[in-house]
This record gives C-alpha cells, structure tokens and sequence, in this order.
C-alpha cells in the first residue's frame, strides 16, 4: 500500500477515502469562497469533515497518519474507503470532533491542538509521563551582529560556482534513481531549460510526471492528467525556479535572516523568504560550506499544518557548478530520497517535453 501511495505522491492520499485531493486546476487557479467544493459535497460517507474544503482530504489524511504512525488499513477497508467497517474509525471521528471542540473553546478556533499534539507518532497517547528524560536540542549561540540575507545569498551563489557559469548553462538533463523508504528503487528522469521543468518517474509499467511549463504546473500518469492543488502546483514551480538560483531574490522579493538553527551538529543559518504572492518559506543555508541544505514550508489546514519539506546534501561540481546529488523530500507520512546519478548540462531537449495540455504519453526526450 505505502508504495502505491509514493507513485502518485500527493495526489493519491495516504488513508484518504477518496483517491483524489480535490478539484482540477489547470495553471493552479485561485478558487474563490463561492467555488470552494467541500469535503461533505464531493465525498461518500463524511461525517465529521464535512465543511472541509474537499481538496484538503487527502492531506488532513496524511496528517493524520503521521501523526499515529499508522496507514490507511488502519481505519479504512483500502478497497472501499466509504464503508464503516472498522471502529478505528468511528473512534477517529470522535477525537477529530474533540480537536475541534478544544480549538474553539480555548484556542478562539485557531488550530493550536491536533492530533500529533498527543499522539505524537503513536496509535495512542500516553497518559503519564516517561522517565526516561528527554533529550533537549541546544540551539546554538545567536551571533552578535545578525548577518544580511542578502550576504548569505551571495555567498551560496559564489560558492556553487559563481553567476557567470550558472547563466552559461541554459538545459540540464540529470539521470536519478528514486530510494523508497523499504529500499525499492525506481528510475527518475528530470528535464530543465529555460525556466521550463519536467520530471519521470518510472515505477514498471506505469510512471509519473511533474511538470511546469513557465507559466502553470502539471501532473501526468502514463494515461491521464491528476488533478492537483494550488499548493501542490507551488511546490512543483518551485523545483523548477531553484535550477537557477541566481533568481532567488526575484522567487523571493522579500528575504530576512531569522536566526541560527542546526541540522545533524552543522550550524545553518535560517533565512524566512516570501514569494511575489506572499508565500513564506524557511531557507537553511550551512554556515560553513553556504550551501542550501533545506527548504521549507507549511500549507494550513483545518488540523494542523502540512508541511513540505526538502533536503539538499552531497553537492557536486558538474562544468564548475555544483549541485546536491541527495535530495530527500518528505511529507507528512511521505518520504523519498533522490539520488543523481548523471548530469548532462546545455542538452537539447525537445519542448514537448514541458507540454501541460496533453493528456496522452508523451514522446520520449532528446539527450
């Protein structure tokens, strides 16, 4: 089942009813309050989340597996999700009923409780304290003078090979292989030129395709377009963008440096970026190499946050620019790690490619 799920990513749910997150947004269109679809409108069976917008489903479900550590089997018949054959579920509606009630009554509605606030990666919370103390993280020492965002960002610019060789490059064809985390594996394709951005999947027979064509961004099985979020539409626009990263301060017109974190004993210094339509998210640049190890950001929903988030590591110099060879993604109960195995820069690649509109396979790109 787990493995299903990472095919499709965040368009099949993990433990979601539905194999769908909502309605179809070609370019990621705003919706307005008048055309929001929810989840009691468009679902068989909701209860509880009937109010919900129909296109946070699928990632309320994740939350809600994460936060148990648990699958869609868990609650659910996978084979009809509608059905109410399992009291794990009539339990979860209770305690969705009960998050909401301690959000209202105390919290003025604002989601400051869900349920990894006691669950915390467990089936069931513990109701008495462990005494086994708890590890506390040290943030490190915060520098005297606050350094600029716009120093840190000169700096990774210089160090993965400076402006003059990222702005020769114009194409990249870059051969991955996906690690899953039960150790399968599946080939990965990642195309780029000029600004346009397109990745394949390969899982036997089937595959899957992210893509944005410059304007808007889509997702592609062997024989059908998905339907994706705004958010999820965001995320593959921002793949795209990162492949130059001489264009951070137009991706984010607004950069402040925050403080100084530390992931795995290295010291990063955490810059909050905002894009053009007021997106935040959290870039970690490590102090002593400058590269970009991690970005981050976070989509509300009704019962906590769904976060995305990407690691970078392992860089390499490919024609006098570098560029991470392990990049780990991970999503509430969804991870996967990225392994570059080849890059080819300034390759021809075909525009159909990055085509958003057709439906059917597409042609195999030139190298």
């Amino acid at each position: 089942m787990r493995n299903k799920i990472k095919i499709a990513v965040v368009v099949a749910a993990i433990a979601a009813a539905v194999l769908v997150f909502g309605q179809s947004r070609q370019h990621a269109q705003t919706t307005t309050p008048s055309q929001v679809v929810t989840a009691g409108q468009k679902f068989k069976n909701i209860k509880v989340l009937n109010d919900m917008p129909a296109d946070q489903l699928g990632k309320v479900m994740n939350i809600f597996a994460a936060s148990l550590g648990v699958d869609c089997n868990f609650c659910h018949n996978t084979k009809d999700y509608s059905l109410d054959e399992k009291k794990e579920k009539e339990t979860a509606r209770k305690m969705i009923t009960m998050t909401f009630g301690i959000n209202k009554a105390s919290f003025d509605g604002r989601t400051e409780v869900s349920c990894n606030t006691c669950h915390n990666g467990r089936e069931h919370p513990l109701n008495q304290p462990s005494l086994v103390p708890v590890a506390q993280v040290e943030r490190p020492k915060q520098p005297e003078k606050k350094p600029l965002a716009d120093d840190i960002i000169a700096n990774y610019i210089k160090v993965i090979g400076g402006a003059d060789k990222i702005a020769k490059i114009t194409s990249r064809t870059i051969t991955a292989t996906r690690v899953e985390p039960d150790g399968k594996t599946e080939p990965e394709m990642i195309y780029y030129k000029d600004g346009k951005y397109s990745t394949k999947v390969t899982y036997g027979e089937r595959w899957v395709s992210d893509i944005y064509d410059g304007t808007g961004a889509a997702k592609f099985g062997k024989f059908e377009k998905f339907d994706i979020t705004p958010d999820d539409a965001e995320q593959i626009k921002r793949d795209a963008q990162l492949f130059r990263p001489t264009d951070l301060k137009t991706i984010y017109p607004k950069m402040e440096f925050r403080f100084l974190d530390r992931i795995d004993g290295r010291d990063v210094y955490v810059v909050q970026a905002t894009t053009a339509s007021n997106i935040r998210e959290r870039l970690y640049f490590d102090v002593a190499s400058g590269f970009l190890v991690r970005r981050v950001v976070a989509t509300p929903t009704v019962l906590g946050n769904f976060v995305y988030q990407v690691d970078y590591s392992d860089y390499k110099s490919f024609d006098g620019v570098m560029l991470p060879t392990t990049i780990k993604e991970s999503r509430p109960n969804i991870v996967w790690t990225k392994k570059v195995t080849a890059v080819k820069n300034n390759a021809a690649i075909d525009d159909s490619v990055f085509k958003v509109t057709a439906p059917e396979p597409r042609p195999a790109p030139k190298n």
